[in-house]
């Protein structure tokens, strides 16, 4: 058994060389200083019942298992931290893809809104990425009545897109 002065004694004597062990499990000073500290009062609250000859078993003891339960519940966070990323990103993924069909049905729609002729001319150039030239020999027609097709097409979805834009604002 010991008394406040022999407490004052041991925590001079041991402090630094618990916090050099704790720095061994755990890599920041705080949490090592957290962990040594935290020693030291189980100690002072259970000095009566702690032997001196063995107060420094205990408080080794003692470090080591309060840093491998930080560890333990520092994975645990970090395991959740990681399961919520994951399953989160699941939603942004679902929102992306509803975005994406929302997108799909807007440019379909638009499309659809093209004369037949015009639509034909507009996704050969666009979406196929043929040729004014190319299209125009598919066709029979000359490469600048392609480009006026494409035009027109250009115009008609620049101001269905202005309608779109101007309904949701």
């Amino acid at each position: 058994m010991f008394d406040r002065g022999d407490f004052d004694q041991l925590f001079r004597l041991y402090y630094t060389e618990l916090y050099l062990f704790a720095r061994r499990f755990l890599s920041r000073e705080a949490d090592c200083e957290d962990m040594v500290s935290a020693a030291f009062e189980d100690v002072w609250r259970n000095f009566a019942a702690i032997d001196r000859e063995a107060a420094r078993a205990y408080l080794y003891k003692s470090v080591r298992n309060k840093c491998i339960d930080h560890l333990r519940r520092d994975a645990t966070h970090r395991r959740h931290a990681l399961l919520y990323a994951r399953l989160s990103e699941g939603y942004d993924h679902a929102d992306r893809l509803a975005e994406l069909h929302e997108r799909e049905q807007i440019v379909s729609s638009i499309l659809d809104s093209l004369p037949d002729y015009t639509r034909k001319i507009f996704i050969a150039c666009y979406v196929d990425r043929k040729l004014y030239r190319e299209v125009a020999e598919e066709m029979g027609i000359s490469p600048n009545t392609v480009k006026k097709y494409i035009s027109q097409a250009l115009a008609i979805i620049s101001e269905k897109r202005r309608g779109l834009i101007e309904k949701k604002s």
